[in-house]
């Protein structure tokens, strides 16, 4: 009996070669084009930026002693100084939230961002001496890698902000990867 069952393939040595260098390229194409993908998703996830508003929290003020007059107060106790609150007049104040544990709540722009702070600090004091005030930011704690971030400006208003980047973009002739944020 006869088995034609299979057959076989021959491949000389410079077509194996062939074959074993198409893939290799098609693999390094894939690879590259993972590698780009996954730089622009953080470009867009580095843009993206949470505004939250800060609600003023309502406390209310601590009950302040009756007043008395003068000939009973000397007799008692020492003079309370400060504003005097009649019983049951008491109204709740509104205390503004603080800004997060090291937030200042200012606007800057951040133009740089390095994992050597010796570079981040050059690069400050570059634009230090075109007479923009700069500030290096420390790493945060839940970064996953450390950055220094090197940034211009500290205004209280984002308005200011957004002009500063208009005004870097006009001397750069170009749209910048600049970026507005809040300390």
């Amino acid at each position: 009996m006869k088995n034609n069952d299979f057959r076989e393939i021959q491949v000389s040595s410079s077509l194996l070669v062939v074959i074993f260098l198409g893939v290799l390229a098609l693999g390094v194409f894939i690879f590259l084009l993972g590698v780009s993908v996954g730089k622009k998703q953080v470009r867009i996830a580095s843009q993206t930026q949470v505004v939250t508003q800060q609600i003023p929290e309502l406390v209310k003020a601590p009950p302040v002693e009756p007043a008395v007059s003068e000939a009973e107060s000397a007799k008692t106790k020492p003079q309370v100084q400060g504003p005097v609150v009649k019983p049951g007049a008491e109204k709740a104040k509104v205390v503004p939230k603080k800004a997060p544990a090291g937030g200042s709540g200012l606007y800057y722009v951040q133009i740089a961002a390095f994992a050597d702070k010796a570079q981040a600090q050059v690069q400050a004091d570059k634009y230090k001496k075109q007479g923009y005030t700069t500030f290096v930011a420390d790493p945060r704690p839940e970064d996953t890698k450390t950055w220094y971030r090197v940034r211009l400006g500290g205004y209280s208003s984002r308005d200011r902000a957004v002009a500063l980047l208009s005004k870097l973009n006009a001397e750069a002739k170009k749209k910048t990867d600049f970026r507005i944020v809040q300390d």
